[in-house]
């Protein structure tokens, strides 16, 4: 069976910047690990079924649309992550909708997957607020860094909730500005720990 980490943070904390370091590290260090974007992998499925989606408009959708396409995600990453030793599912711990805050892998899903590990990625929240305003590639809510904070401490009590489901200890990892490779390192190293 592969190991499975998750490893999330809220938009603009420089998560993707980190998990593509950790990529590099793997590669360098001939670990079998892999990552594969939850959110990326919705979007796969909701073009299958003949709606193309910005990646940032999925939280959008009706809540039993995005339900379903998250089951049928996960059945996928369980699928492809036989083929690792290592999966590392890079997700959020929420998700903002018009209905409210939404797991973003709610316990049904967390028993399909049963991961080993969850690795919250963070920075502070003025940081936070000067990525999203600078990052045109996406849309991403223009949030006041007290937001951001709520943000935070809402993805810290989902992974604390998380923990107590699957029984996975929950990592957090600094992200601090210039640091990724730093960051990078330590979430290889506890990586690794779990893949022992």
């Amino acid at each position: 069976m592969p190991h499975i980490a998750v490893v999330t943070g809220i938009p603009g904390v420089g998560k993707t910047t980190v998990l593509n370091e950790l990529t590099d590290l793997a590669h360098q260090n001939k670990f079998d690990l892999v990552v594969l974007n939850y959110g990326t992998i919705m979007n796969e499925i909701m073009r299958d079924l003949g709606k193309e989606l910005h990646r940032d408009d999925m939280r959008s959708q009706r809540l039993e649309m995005q339900r379903k396409v998250q089951e049928l995600a996960a059945n996928e990453l369980n699928n492809r992550a036989t083929q690792h030793n290592v999966l590392v599912i890079d997700t959020h711990m929420f998700v903002r909708t018009p209905s409210g805050m939404w797991a973003g892998i709610p316990q049904n899903l967390l028993q399909q997957l049963r991961p080993q590990l969850f690795v919250l990625v963070e920075t502070d929240a003025q940081q936070i607020a000067n990525r999203r305003q600078s990052d045109s590639a996406r849309r991403r809510d223009q949030s006041l860094s007290s937001e951001i904070t709520f943000d935070l401490e809402w993805s810290r009590a989902t992974a604390a909730a998380s923990a107590v489901i699957t029984g996975a200890p929950v990592k957090i990892i600094r992200n601090e500005p210039g640091n990724q490779k730093q960051a990078a390192k330590d979430l290889f190293q506890t990586i690794q720990s779990i893949a022992a």
